[in-house]
């Protein structure tokens, strides 16, 4: 009787699930959970995770120079333009600007437009003794950006130790010739030789940590270039657009890590 009673209570058990199981629905489980039942989802990341930002260090001591920045707005332009520019050193007196180093023998300049109906622009630069070397005319095909200029191959190049003023200004009135309207953009820079000990880490070094190098060692001008060049080449590349915002962020120009980065090339005419 015993053994009996301990069968009926075995099937007993063994039944309760499956009679459990055929009188409530399945549920089907769903392929995202945390979607279905409402939790919610984090923000998703624009951008991958890093170790740590990008920053450019600006030099504690860099050549001034007793004449002032331009940047200004003019017929054609509502807002001032101004240089992509790292800050004046902080013991800066105000009449003086910062020379900005560079590397390269042909370097890029690079022009904050926030808006803009001029249809040209121009591009100018002399030598400390105010003698001009270059003067091109650039069409603009945009109404706003950061507008770059690269000196061009045919052009001797800046000789190392020299300092050299450029400007860059739209052409509100190109057809009469009346440049009063004109707003414009200008700073200094100087070409250094390279120092032995970065020259060595950039010949090996590949274009992003290129970046890196002359953003440790306070060229500004070959930081933007080589960054802005990856840009281009990989414009569907998020690391690079948050390198980018990180360089402007750590000199005070987080507000134009927006704009969008338009390459100026000079037209056929009216160049020297």
């Amino acid at each position: 009787m015993l053994n009996k009673n301990l069968l009926l209570i075995t099937l007993g058990l063994t039944l309760i699930p499956d009679l459990l199981l055929g009188t409530i629905p399945t549920i089907a489980v769903p392929t995202n959970s945390i979607a279905q039942f409402g939790v919610p989802r984090s923000t998703p990341r624009l951008f991958p995770r890093r170790r740590s930002l990008l920053r450019f260090k600006v030099p504690g001591i860099r050549g001034s120079r007793n004449l002032e920045a331009g940047a200004a707005r003019g017929k054609c332009s509502p807002q001032d333009i101004s240089g992509v520019l790292p800050p004046k050193p902080p013991k800066s007196a105000a009449n003086q600007i910062p020379v900005e180093l560079t590397v390269s023998d042909r370097p890029t300049f690079f022009v904050n437009v926030p808006q803009t109906s001029a249809q040209q622009a121009g591009f100018l630069l002399r030598d400390e003794t105010g003698e001009e070397l270059l003067d091109k005319t650039l069409p603009i095909t945009t109404s706003r950006g950061i507008m770059s200029y690269t000196l061009p191959p045919d052009f001797a190049g800046l000789e190392i130790g020299k300092k050299y003023r450029w400007r860059l200004s739209l052409l509100c009135d190109a057809t009469n010739g009346d440049r009063s309207g004109d707003p414009t953009a200008s700073g200094w820079i100087e070409r250094i030789e390279v120092p032995p000990t970065v020259a060595s880490k950039l010949q090996t070094a590949t274009p992003k940590q290129r970046v890196i190098i002359y953003a440790e060692n306070g060229f500004w001008h070959d930081t933007l270039k080589t960054l802005a060049d990856l840009r281009a080449a990989r414009p569907n590349d998020l690391t690079l657009v948050r390198d980018w915002d990180d360089i402007l962020r750590s000199v005070g120009l987080e507000a134009i890590s927006q704009q969008p980065l338009i390459p100026l090339h000079p037209t056929t005419a009216a160049n020297k």
